[in-house]
């Protein structure tokens, strides 16, 4: 409905607004409530068509509005694409990993640069564990060569073990792990990266006592060697005693007999000294029974020199007790086998820890290597 002022002529219809208008689109009534026949209306909407101009006009406009929305649209989505890819680090099971972040990354850098010295090191504990059961296997076949053999590719992977253990823990900078440790870093890391972080600093400490378990086994697995030279040096000296009495040369025999239980005298204290560390019963059993059986020999040897090669009952009687002597003896060396066997044996607690390291750097590996965590 159009408001008229009387006496001022009516406003034009705008052709480029108008659409031609339907029957029923017409009011009833006029503004004076009169009817109105739609048919008293003529409009001649056929002269109002829009020119070329309007039209082109139009299509622009819609055009332009067109690009508008499309730029709109664009703009939005870059926006939320940004916002995503600033918010969506990897899940973690810190609560606030946002906050995190930045120190996660730092840290993570660090251990994936470790990688490498982990592989080594672990590599060289591998091989450490290898020359031990070298070492001990050696030890009970009384195979000195093999033994000085692997005590000394041992030492060397030691050395390297030492080197790269105390580059990794410089570089890490890994805190002496204690209960309060995880309250402190959750405040700078988050949960999974200090998980990954204890690992790996775990596995470095691991390898620290494999020092002093390598010593004790070097030390003694040397030790008893050195028994066993000390016996192989009586026996030969025992040989030359025997026959130098078969030729009635008692008074040589006497002396290298007397050499012989020198030998047999530091064998047998070699064996007191361990005996107050480990247990070496047969060791100390069989030395008890050599020295026995030298004190009978040196005393029939006196009894022949006495009687000037008599036999006497002296001599008869020394005679006895070195053939009940000899009888309690092995008539061979095997009994060297299991003395050492027993000694290897009782060495074998220093290569715990050997295992206790190649555990945790096997758990630490897996972590660095196939683990996903905040901050990669």
């Amino acid at each position: 409905m159009t408001m008229t002022t009387p006496g001022r002529p009516s406003t034009p219809y705008q052709r480029s607004f108008l659409r031609p208008i339907e029957e029923r689109d017409l009011a009833v009534y006029s503004p004076d409530g009169y009817g109105i026949d739609p048919e008293d209306l003529d409009l001649e909407f056929d002269e109002y068509d829009l020119s070329r101009g309007d039209r082109i006009r139009a299509l622009v406009g819609r055009a332009l509005i067109r690009v508008g929305w499309v730029a709109l649209a664009a703009s939005l989505a870059l926006g939320s694409a940004g916002i995503v890819a600033a918010t969506s680090h990897p899940s973690s099971s810190g609560a606030r990993p946002e906050l995190t972040w930045s120190a996660d990354k730092t840290l993570t850098d660090k251990l994936d640069a470790a990688v490498r010295d982990f592989g080594l090191l672990k590599d060289n504990v591998d091989s450490l564990g290898d020359q031990t059961r070298k070492s001990l296997a050696a030890l009970s076949q009384v195979n000195e060569v093999g033994l000085q053999a692997a005590l000394n590719s041992g030492a060397d992977d030691l050395a390297s073990i030492k080197s790269t253990a105390a580059s990794l823990d410089r570089r890490l900078e890994c805190p002496a792990w204690a209960a309060m440790t995880d309250a402190e870093l959750v405040k700078t890391y988050s949960q999974a990266v200090i998980g990954e972080y204890r690992k790996a600093c775990t596995a470095i400490a691991s390898v620290a006592p494999l020092s002093d378990d390598w010593d004790a086994l070097t030390a003694g697995s040397l030790t008893a060697m050195q028994v066993v030279d000390d016996i192989n040096t009586h026996d030969s000296l025992g040989s030359d005693a025997l026959q130098s009495a078969s030729q009635g040369q008692y008074p040589d025999a006497i002396t290298k007999i007397s050499l012989a239980e020198r030998s047999i005298s530091d064998a047998d204290g070699i064996a007191a000294m361990l005996a107050k560390v480990t247990s070496v019963p047969t060791l100390t059993e069989w030395l008890r029974r050599t020295r026995q059986f030298d004190d009978d020999l040196l005393l029939l040897w006196n009894a022949m020199v006495d009687s000037g090669g008599k036999v006497t009952p002296q001599v008869t009687a020394a005679l006895k007790a070195v053939s009940d002597a000899k009888a309690l003896l092995p008539d061979d060396t095997s009994v060297m086998q299991v003395v050492l066997y027993e000694m290897a044996g009782n060495l074998t607690a220093s290569g715990l820890s050997i295992e206790t390291a190649k555990g945790a750097l096997a758990d630490a590996m897996t972590d660095l290597v196939g683990a996903t965590v905040v901050g990669r």
